[in-house]
């Protein structure tokens, strides 16, 4: 009698669990399925730029600058340029093309003095926070706090030329090169790498200053994330991929192909740096925090909500 009594509970035990599988089964799916609807809404926000405002503001610039020096046109670049642009959080990169010869007979640095004078004179201080000139690029910051960063650039045949890193000369950079890297490897997730780099800025914009990463980084990050990944092509399951591979990639240096500077990650200093196992600590926490989650509201924490 034991014995079939053993068995009678052995069977009821299995049925048991597998009804209580069935049931986790069905709560993840559900879980998921919301978890999928939130991060649509969130992308929404972060589709919501203002593209008109944004064209208004650079047709001024162009007006300005074409006044002062031989400026014949102005050309998108950075976040707004490869689609990966956040409302709110990413920057506006510009190349102020100039006329070949004019430009190779004086230094970058000199057409920055002029792009930052002639802006700040010119430009609407009602609109205007700062107009900042660097080594590379003039910033101008407006009140919303949106950053315009221009560019002195110019094209040779083929090639685009822009400021050295101590703005003294012109090299070439080849700024289609990662544009097109980042487009071929969107296309392989389904278009769907570009909207993970957009989730990933807005949950970066909520880290800790010397924890965020930098735009470019973000989204060099996101191509060696698509490498050899054969798992389901959802904002989702690439954001966890993303976190997982960018938590050790970030460790090591990672080459500009652009060719703008030596490395994209430059910031963040030499290998295994303190700064780079900080950033990657925070990466792989983040991970952990997001397949261990059980409700909605645990993901809505991560973006903020």
């Amino acid at each position: 009698m034991s014995g079939g009594g053993g068995e009678g509970y052995s069977g009821m035990s299995r049925a048991y669990l597998e009804k209580l599988r069935a049931a986790r089964s069905v709560e993840r799916e559900t879980l998921n399925a919301r978890v999928d609807e939130f991060l649509a809404e969130v992308l929404a926000e972060a589709n919501a730029r203002d593209t008109d405002r944004i064209r208004d503001r650079i047709d001024k610039i162009a007006d300005v600058l074409s006044d002062a020096v031989d400026v014949e046109k102005l050309l998108l670049g950075g976040s707004v340029g490869k689609h990966t642009a956040v409302e709110g959080i990413s920057d506006v990169d510009v190349l102020a093309i100039l006329d070949e010869k004019t430009a190779l007979e004086s230094s970058p640095r000199e057409f920055l003095g002029t792009f930052a004078k002639e802006l700040e004179v010119k430009l609407s201080h009602a609109d205007i926070k700062s107009v900042t000139p660097g080594t590379l690029a003039v910033t101008v910051t407006y009140r919303d706090e949106t950053e315009v960063q221009v560019l002195p650039a110019v094209v040779k045949g083929t090639r685009v030329m822009v400021a050295t890193r101590d703005g003294k000369s012109w090299t070439e950079t080849a700024p289609k090169a990662f544009r097109n890297a980042l487009t071929k490897a969107n296309e392989k997730t389904d278009g769907q790498l570009v909207r993970v780099v957009k989730l990933f800025k807005v949950i970066n914009d909520r880290l800790p200053a010397q924890k965020q990463l930098e735009g470019y980084h973000m989204e060099a990050l996101a191509i060696e994330a698509a490498k050899n990944y054969a798992g389901p092509f959802t904002p989702r399951t690439l954001l966890a991929r993303f976190l997982e591979v960018s938590s050790k990639r970030v460790l090591s240096p990672m080459s500009d192909v652009t060719k703008q500077s030596l490395h994209v990650d430059g910031y963040l200093g030499r290998k295994r740096s303190v700064e780079r196992r900080n950033v990657a600590q925070t990466l792989l926490g983040l991970k952990r925090r997001l397949d261990a989650t059980t409700s909605l509201g645990e993901w809505q924490a991560v973006f903020g909500e």
